[in-house]
């Protein structure tokens, strides 16, 4: 399944990768400008989150009040916060999309780092099946490295020792391919094939270089995050401290330093430039939105929107609340019948006296109008 999910997500970057690495003829500086091109192609819906992020802050308030008044029914609680969100032009779930297409492209460069030989070199599976047998026989340790995902990069560093081993199947144009290729698979002297540790057998350049890629990325990581929690305060001062975003702010460092000491260093090379250009591309919408233009933003999708649903059509948000009254409507059916099954007539009439009292009490509530107990059992 992992597997099919890896091919799934690389052989679009992997074609992209080759555009872009035929382009500059280098690996690290590939890996750089992919960054950038995902960015560019999630542009619009980290502005489309981040709109539905500023206007959610606006209906705050709002959003408060509804809690202290019915703080005693979740019920009546959910149903008004979803006609606040219809009215507001907010949709709470807009941020699952964005995080959903970040992992998606976070499978996809790791089969790219993990499978140069395949999307660079095109190189044929069948010729890498037998490059590998020869990794096997002149380096048995370094072949036992070697699974479905780390084959080619076992080849690189195989190649790399000992050339003249692969000659028989590699022929002489090919491992040269190979050769030039493993030299512009750095940054800075880093192989970007190889695994960060936390303890090297020997601290060189090199080493430190493998050891800073997790923490670069932990650190821009929790810079990304500390911002985000200060534009949020900074927006809504009156928002109490949500205990979730507090674990956000250590755990999403955390899980990038354990992330990347487990991969290849292109995928944490990729990561770091990631959450660098997430931090340079927050600040600037942070900016980007002012209160002034988020009001001005929402009066035109409001009068848009009105036009665009005059004719009866609906919203997502109206038809997920319509969703929500049917199925309650479902389930105030089945709980009569099972509550009413074994009542006799006078129990069924007093019982249906209460809903119906009940019932008008609801309106009553709804429309703001006054209901009288008493009066209501006159009739």
């Amino acid at each position: 399944m992992m597997d099919f999910l890896y091919d799934l997500c690389g052989k679009p970057f992997g074609w992209i990768m080759r555009l872009i690495y035929d382009w500059v003829d280098n690996y690290a500086f590939a890996i750089l400008l992919f960054t950038i091109f995902t960015k560019l192609i999630l542009f619009p819906i980290s502005y489309k989150q981040q709109k539905n992020s500023a206007r959610m802050q606006r209906v705050n308030p709002k959003m408060e009040k509804l809690r202290q008044k019915y703080k005693d029914d979740p019920k009546k609680m959910q149903e008004e916060q979803m006609k606040l969100y219809q009215e507001e032009n907010v949709n709470p779930g807009a941020s699952c999309l964005p995080m959903f297409l970040q992992f998606f492209i976070l499978f996809g460069i790791l089969d790219v780092v993990y499978k140069p030989l395949s999307y660079i070199l095109k190189m044929k599976d069948s010729v890498i099946s037998s490059a590998f047998e020869v990794v096997q026989k002149i380096n048995p340790e370094l072949a036992k490295q070697g699974t479905s995902l780390r084959r080619e990069l076992t080849i690189l560093t195989a190649h790399h020792s000992d050339a003249s081993a692969f000659q028989s199947v590699l022929g002489d144009n090919l491992s040269a391919k190979i050769s030039e290729f493993y030299d512009k698979f750095s940054l800075f002297g880093i192989n970007l094939g190889e695994i960060p540790t936390w303890h090297p057998d020997t601290w060189n350049a090199a080493a430190i270089g493998l050891f800073m890629i997790p923490v670069l990325s932990g650190a821009l990581q929790l810079a990304l995050t500390i911002y985000m929690q200060i534009s949020q305060k900074k927006r809504n001062p009156g928002a109490p401290n949500m205990g979730c975003m507090n674990v956000m702010l250590y755990a999403m460092p955390i899980f990038s330093v354990w992330f990347a000491f487990q991969v290849p260093a292109g995928v944490g090379f990729y990561w770091v430039c990631s959450s660098f250009f997430s931090l340079i591309q927050s600040i600037g919408l942070n900016c980007y939105f002012t209160p002034a233009r988020i009001e001005k933003i929402c009066e035109q999708e409001t009068k848009k929107n009105a036009k665009k649903y005059a004719n009866g059509k609906k919203s997502f948000m109206q038809r997920m609340m319509d969703a929500q009254q049917g199925m309650d409507v479902q389930n105030q059916r089945e709980k009569y019948a099972e509550e009413t099954k074994d009542m006799s007539r006078s129990e069924l009439n007093k019982y249906n006296q209460q809903v119906l009292k009940e019932a008008r009490k609801r309106l009553a509530e709804k429309y703001g109008d006054t209901y009288d107990e008493n009066e209501s059992d006159k009739d």
